[in-house]
């Protein structure tokens, strides 16, 4: 059942009315770039919740800016990063054709630091929450001793990063990615992934990236200890066919929202807000 506030949070964020407080906050990573987040401060009772963006993008990106305003607007305490992605005080999307020499371990990384920061701050619970591809950084933090704070992790839209060339092709792409790391090569490639026709990057970068294909996604959800719950789209043109059925054979709880979209978005933000609170109520 949707309250008032559901409704009018949208209408106060399209007007350029803060709804709750928000700040944005620095942090100084282990290789000295700069990452910074917008956070507000909830109710101490709450748990914190961290929203993390898709692949390239800012924790400006509208499905995640939505989400992260309306859970503050119900009390919760909200970080949202933005992945420095090797560039310092990063604020905007990363194009596919820049030089790319970020890995999703690297992005693991930042995950570790913000938790860091945040249990510094005494909060007695974290759920981490992601979008799209960016819930592969999750995933690989969540897979090598997360913090004890962090009680749950809430999926949003995951893809499995499928190829067009189709997933036969991912083992040779793999294989050649690693010869080329083993021999300390550098030089930039051009790879498809995601919805990069052509992600020009390092070989230690795509190497990362195409690792994650469906099987490693699926194995890397069923060996995660904390509760996992995925809301889903069920008209989400990003997934490959099978991919929903793959996901409910995991250990996860998958919640299907019927006609939304990748981004959740319109109607549908509503539904998203209503599942995501109610996965945060007893914790």
């Amino acid at each position: 059942m949707k309250t008032v506030l559901h409704w009018l949070l949208p209408l106060l964020m399209g007007l350029g009315i803060p709804c709750a407080h928000a700040e944005t906050v620095t942090l100084t990573l282990a290789n000295k770039l700069m990452a910074t987040a917008e956070f507000h401060e909830g109710e101490p009772d709450k748990p914190a919740v961290i929203l993390l963006h898709g692949f390239l993008q800012t924790h400006q990106f509208p499905t995640i800016k939505r989400l992260a305003d309306s859970l503050a607007g119900e009390g919760y305490t909200v970080l949202a990063p933005t992945l420095s992605l090797g560039v310092t005080y990063r604020n905007q999307s990363l194009p596919c054709e820049a030089i790319h020499t970020h890995t999703v371990a690297a992005g693991a990384a930042e995950i570790r630091a913000w938790v860091a920061w945040l249990k510094a701050r005494k909060v007695k619970a974290i759920i981490l929450g992601g979008h799209s591809l960016g819930n592969i950084y999750l995933l690989d933090y969540l897979g090598s001793q997360p913090d004890r704070l962090v009680r749950k992790f809430i999926g949003i839209s995951i893809v499995e990063g499928s190829l067009k060339a189709g997933e036969q092709a991912r083992p040779g792409l793999v294989g050649k990615l690693r010869d080329k790391v083993r021999g300390g090569g550098r030089e930039i490639i051009e790879g498809q992934f995601s919805f990069c026709q052509k992600l020009r990057a390092t070989p230690d970068s795509l190497l990362s990236y195409l690792e994650w294909g469906p099987d490693m996604i699926l194995t890397a959800i069923d060996r995660i200890r904390v509760p996992i719950t995925m809301i889903m789209g069920s008209r989400d043109d990003r997934l490959g066919e099978d991919w929903l059925p793959r996901l409910k054979k995991t250990r996860a709880k998958v919640i299907v929202i019927d006609g939304a979209n990748h981004f959740l978005d319109g109607q549908y933000e509503f539904d998203l807000l209503d599942h995501f609170l109610a996965e945060l109520k007893g914790i």
